[in-house]
């Protein structure tokens, strides 16, 4: 063997072994011994079963370029994103459209590593290429092979004791962590996404007037009811809403039915109470019951969307934008993200349209959750993502600059949403609510964020209002006249459900006008039971 042909079969193992190395010693502190050892399993066998088909070095490395181009790009990931391409992920790939992928890209810093990853896979092409056809199996190679294999047995032996350490250091190699990505969690998404696993029963919805109407839910995250300056907050947080309050219904006592995304968010799309949303599964949503009475769906997603994969949330059409910096507290793309969005689902003309938009709003890390120039209050300098476990000291005033300053950007945000749907010629309404409250440690006794096991009416008292355009009062006056006279009373989160079906216009055998504030029949839920920290209790 000349040395040179030598030294290009030395550096073509190199490279190959380069993404599984990275893998193993990226996997070394956080996974498993059965993890690991799973790993370097795979890693021979993939290698023993490549060359048992291919026979000759030359032609081994040649047929493993696409695999080496997957498993560079699994690597990359995971050193990314600290995580293995799993189901964050698979939804994106599912939901994104072409242009947010694009879009995307260009947000992407780090781009420049293609340059080097070019060279890398080109530098690998030249060099199988050049190499000599070898065969693979010669005398020391197939001892070395029956070693292996002999060792393959007690290993595999030893790594299926535990069959979820098993699964990891599968996932752990590029190849197959790859083809588990593709087989496993793609179809998943693609299943989540419409709606699979979840048995929905028809609400057999109807709607006598069939004219085009829009009617728009925004669905806001830790809003506190007493940090909105339309609510009489000191700070101008809301200068916007400040001056529509003449314009809009602002209901004064509504109430969370829980303080947690996962239990108040179905409540507010299903209907359930607290007693139901604990102990039954959904069996369809708000969207469902729109698309059966005739209306177009769109459901635009600033959040997490495992909350909407778990209804079963079907849309006629989703909008996720990707969010490369996501990080534990949920996304890091400010809302208005989803304006473009909403935009095109308001010029989609001729049809009735419902459109819901789940928003970050003011969900901690408060400093992420607004641009720049919505920096108001305060400084953020100080905080980071572990300051709200501080809660004390020094560090409760710049927690409640940042909240305000998340307000602030909602108001504005708000402001976009309500204007342009005010252009419109055909009734439409704005209907907001928030998941819960939140608590601010300056504010509220020390309390912070939301979810607790303990009551705290900040996480509770909730911001809500419907807004109506000119069309809509002229041909809906029962329904203004009602919101007019029930702005006032106790309303809960699973009255949404009833009053945005009733402000549609929409009818069912299920429908319970005593739920709708936007009907005369409204009767108040002053039962006071509350789901705090995911338990049921009575409101103090």
């Amino acid at each position: 063997m000349p040395p040179a042909a030598r030294y290009r079969l030395y550096v073509l193992g190199t490279l190959y072994c380069a993404p599984y190395v990275a893998m193993l010693v990226w996997g070394w502190q956080a996974y498993k011994a059965r993890s690991i050892l799973t790993l370097l399993l795979t890693i021979a066998l993939g290698v023993l079963l490549l060359g048992a088909l291919t026979r000759t070095w030359r032609r081994l490395f040649l047929a493993y370029i696409p695999f080496l181009l997957v498993s560079v790009a699994y690597a990359a990931y995971a050193f990314s994103f600290g995580v293995v391409p799993g189901h964050t992920l698979a939804i994106v790939l599912v939901s994104a459209s072409w242009e947010e992928l694009q879009g995307l890209w260009t947000l992407w810093q780090g781009k420049w590593l293609l340059l080097p990853l070019l060279g890398f896979q080109g530098m690998y092409l030249w060099l199988a290429w050049s190499l000599p056809d070898w065969p693979i199996f010669s005398r020391p190679a197939r001892v070395v092979t029956r070693v292996l294999l002999a060792l393959a047995l007690p290993v595999t032996a030893f790594a299926a004791q535990n069959a979820r350490q098993l699964i990891d250091g599968l996932a752990l190699n590029p190849v197959a962590g790859s083809v588990m990505f593709c087989a496993g969690q793609i179809p998943r998404a693609r299943g989540e996404i419409h709606g699979a696993g979840i048995v929905k029963f028809p609400y057999h919805a109807r709607r006598p007037d069939g004219g085009e109407e829009v009617h728009i839910l925004v669905v806001g995250e830790s809003a506190r009811r007493g940090s909105w300056s339309a609510y009489g907050y000191q700070r101008p947080t809301t200068p916007y809403l400040d001056h529509l309050k003449g314009g809009a219904f602002f209901l004064q006592r509504a109430m969370a039915d829980a303080n947690l995304t996962s239990f108040a968010v179905p409540m507010i799309l299903t209907g359930m109470t607290p007693e139901q949303v604990s102990s039954e599964r959904p069996h369809g949503t708000l969207l469902d019951l729109a698309k059966e009475a005739g209306y177009s769906t769109a459901w635009l997603v600033n959040q997490d969307l495992d909350v909407s994969t778990s209804l079963g949330i079907t849309a006629d059409r989703l909008e996720y934008p990707p969010d490369p910096q996501a990080g534990f507290f949920g996304r890091h793309t400010p809302d208005d993200v989803l304006l473009p969005a909403y935009q095109r689902e308001l010029a989609r003309v001729g049809v009735p349209r419902f459109i819901g938009l789940h928003i970050m709003e003011s969900h901690w890390e408060y400093y992420r959750r607004y641009p720049p120039s919505f920096q108001r209050f305060g400084t953020a300098n100080r905080l980071n993502t572990m300051s709200i476990l501080l809660k004390g000291g020094t560090i409760a005033p710049d927690l409640t600059d940042a909240y305000d300053n998340s307000v602030l950007y909602t108001d504005w945000f708000l402001e976009q949403v309500i204007e342009q749907a005010r252009r419109l010629r055909v009734p439409a309404t704005v209907t907001f609510i928030p998941d819960h409250g939140e608590s601010l440690p300056a504010l509220d006794g020390g309390a912070a964020g939301h979810g607790q096991a303990f009551y705290n009416a900040a996480q509770f008292e909730i911001p809500a209002f419907v807004w109506v355009n000119d069309a809509y009062g002229a041909a809906h006056p029962r329904q203004v006249a009602a919101l007019q006279e029930n702005a006032a009373r106790e309303i809960r989160s699973h009255d949404f459900f009833y009053t945005v079906a009733d402000l549609m216009g929409i009818g069912w055998p299920g429908a319970k006008p005593e739920r709708s504030f936007a009907s005369p029949q409204f009767v108040p839920d002053t039962s006071g039971q509350l789901l705090v920290g995911g338990a049921l209790m009575t409101r103090p």
